[in-house]
């Protein structure tokens, strides 16, 4: 494992969104500042960051939805106070141009990319209602592993509670967020040293710590705090800086 990438923004990050093809991986970085928002592309091949227009020009609040090869999907929400989904939209990358747009209220499941409605099965890349997905159309995109998240009134949270007093001697609360790789268990998790902490351990398959870092402090508690796409780990640290470690 080793870091290939870290980068302090100026403002809170956002969201993350992952796009382009396994041979030419891609990231998309939302950035925002009170009502300032920024979006940047990341390369993971050649980890050039570029910043790019930002998709929501009306501010209209969009939420990531999907990676396509050239851009990204968008759920556009309602404002005011019956917040809920209003419409689909697709932007290309990297110059930020609207694709398509089309209403929405309601999605079950995305395969691959298309996206599963009430209204039909909507191809991501299009926009258009297809009748079937076909074999062809489900051929693997980018591998993005989230982990698994157990808050402490789950039942399974006292098992992670008993292996950390055990292993580690440390007395963890909250919650945890939990990835099995091949070799490799990533935690992160939350502990009480005056402050809240969320912790990042990497640990072998016998408990030996590989790598251990705070990512922030406070009482909130984060969900999916980091994720793993093609064997590659993404984290943020105090909201603002993003670290990624390649040969997971």
């Amino acid at each position: 494992m080793r870091k290939i990438f870290n980068h302090l923004f100026t403002d809170t990050i956002w969201s993350l969104g992952y796009w382009g093809t396994v041979t030419e991986p891609q990231v998309w970085i939302e950035t925002r500042q009170q009502e300032q928002i920024q979006a940047f592309t990341l390369n993971l091949h050649t980890l050039d960051l570029v910043k790019i227009p930002q998709a929501n020009e009306q501010s209209k609040p969009l939420q990531w939805l999907a990676g396509l090869t050239d851009g990204g999907v968008f759920l556009k929400l309602r404002q005011g106070k019956n917040p809920g989904i209003e419409g689909l939209e697709a932007y290309d990358f990297p110059s930020g141009k609207l694709r398509y747009s089309i209403p929405l209220k309601q999605w079950t499941s995305i395969e691959n990319q298309h996206l599963l409605t009430y209204q039909g099965i909507i191809d991501l890349a299009s926009g258009k209602i297809m009748g079937q997905i076909t074999r062809s159309q489900t051929e693997s995109k980018l591998q993005i592993q989230s982990p698994m998240h157990f808050e402490e009134s789950q039942a399974e949270f006292q098992s992670f509670a008993t292996l950390f007093n055990q292993k580690f001697e440390e007395k963890i609360g909250k919650g945890i967020d939990y990835w099995e790789g091949s070799d490799k268990l990533i935690f992160s998790y939350y502990i009480y040293e005056n402050a809240w902490k969320n912790k990042l351990r990497i640990c072998d398959y016998e408990f030996n710590t590989l790598f251990l870092e705070t990512l922030a402090e406070g009482d909130l508690m984060g969900y999916h705090t980091f994720q793993c796409v093609q064997n590659t780990l993404f984290f943020i640290k105090d909201k603002r800086e993003l670290f990624i470690y390649a040969d997971l």
